[in-house]
Formats: C-alpha cells, structure tokens, sequence
C-alpha cells in the first residue's frame, strides 16, 4: 500500500484499516499485519496515524481476547491490582457481623466506615 502526502494518505489509510479488520486472522499475524501497516505509514508519511485508525487496529488485534468480568469465580488464584484489591476489602464484610444484621441489611448490602477497629485486649 502506498499512502503519498501528494494523495489523501488519511482516507487511504483509513481503507487500508478497514480492508485488513475484515480479514480473520489468528493473533500472532493480527499484530504483525497492523505492525507492518503502521510501519509502512510512519517511513512513506513520517508522522502518526490517526487515532480513530490505531484504535480501530487495537480493538481487530483484541477482538479475541476474552473478557473475564468475574475471573474471581472461575480463576483458582485471581491476581488483582492495587485498585482491585481496595475495592474488594472496602466491599467485604466479616461473616460475625452478619449473623446480628436484619435480613433487609442482608439483601441490600452493608456500609461500615471502620471495619478496621479492633477491640482492646485489657
């Protein structure tokens, strides 16, 4: 593919894009066609490509890739990040504040702002 700046190199880019979406691929040659295409882009233009056409060339390369939402349930040791992490102790509640909680509190869910405080040992 020849993108000249003499030419519209946008909008030939842009069919470029959407010629190599439309083809299926696996993963490995998915990255090397959109490397490839990009590098061909950068040496005959010299400048970046859009950003509407990178994230249209992530989203071909991601396609595959497999959103776990509850990856807690079905991972055996879930790895979280430091944001995950805080959220989850934040939502968690100990199963001994539970037991003196209303069924309706139950349901709905519990707010503790200290769930840190421990007792004092005299």
């Amino acid at each position: 593919m020849v993108f000249s700046t003499e030419a519209n190199y946008k909008e030939s880019f842009a069919t470029a894009v959407t010629h190599l979406i439309t083809q299926d691929m696996p993963v490995q040659w998915r990255i090397k066609a959109v490397d490839d295409l990009i590098e061909t882009y950068l040496k005959q233009v010299g400048e970046i490509p859009d950003s509407d056409q990178l994230e249209r060339l992530t989203n071909y390369i991601l396609k595959d890739s497999k959103n776990q939402p509850d990856k807690v349930s079905n991972t055996e040791y879930p790895v979280f990040s430091d944001w995950q992490q805080k959220h989850r102790c934040r939502r968690e509640v100990p199963l001994e504040h539970l037991g003196k909680m209303a069924v309706a509190v139950k349901r709905t869910g519990i707010r503790f702002k200290h769930r840190e405080k421990r007792r004092r040992i005299a």
